[in-house]
């Protein structure tokens, strides 16, 4: 009797049956511990922990930061402070004085001198380039011209697109481009010519020698001076 009485004073004491206390393996248990770690690092800090596989890492499940056995924590980084940048006083605003420029379609410090230039090209040089001025004067174009810079090229392009071209010689238009426009001084009787001029064929080479000399000759003179051609 006394025997079964220590027997049942026995189980008392230890509780439950063991079927009646949930048993967890390892792992499991591991697991229930490290839920409550941010991290490796964390879990191998705490006094608590459990290594399930027995590799002497714990809570080898959770993200890194980690930490060996062993391995002192890491010393966090301490946040740079930024350097305040030099105190730079802005330059002063400068506003530029405009220089004024001359008209786009005058030559730099031109002249428009009173009466007619006489504009002289070599007769033996240009010989094409005089017997078509010259007829193109009895024909009844002016033999005193403007020298009217602006749309010269597009003047030149509008009369010269009706004539076609031929192999060796160049399209001469008399009064030249820069010397003809819409003015009294190129009309013709009750029919004006406004931009219109005579053509003629001319060797390329005189056409091109010709008009890079008149060019050179008239650069002095500003837009509204009145020349000539004069063939010495």
């Amino acid at each position: 009797m006394a025997i079964a009485a220590l027997a049942v004073l026995f189980v008392g004491l230890t509780g439950a049956p063991v079927s009646a206390r949930p048993q967890l393996d390892p792992v499991a248990r591991a697991a229930s511990v490290c839920a409550d770690y941010p991290n490796q690092a964390a879990a191998q800090r705490a006094a608590d922990t459990i290594d399930a596989d027995g590799d002497g890492i714990y809570c080898e499940s959770l993200p890194c930061p980690c930490l060996r056995p062993g391995a002192p924590a890491p010393t966090p980084e301490p946040t740079p402070v930024p350097t305040p940048a030099p105190s730079v006083a802005p330059a002063p605003t400068v506003t530029p004085t405009p220089t004024p420029a001359p008209a786009a379609t005058d030559e730099p410090a031109c002249t428009r001198p009173s009466g007619v230039q006489s504009i002289s090209f070599s007769k033996t040089k240009y010989p094409n380039i005089k017997r078509h001025a010259e007829r193109a004067i009895r024909k009844g174009w002016p033999s005193v011209l403007v020298l009217n810079r602006p749309g010269a090229d597009a003047r030149r392009d509008r009369l010269l697109e009706s004539w076609s071209t031929k192999k060796g010689n160049d399209r001469d238009e008399y009064p030249p481009a820069v010397g003809r426009g819409r003015g009294a001084g190129l009309t013709k009787g009750s029919d004006p010519r406004g931009w219109k001029a005579d053509v003629a064929y001319v060797p390329s080479s005189e056409n091109r020698s010709h008009g890079s000399t008149m060019g050179t000759k008239l650069r002095r003179f500003c837009n509204g001076t009145k020349f000539k051609y004069v063939f010495y």
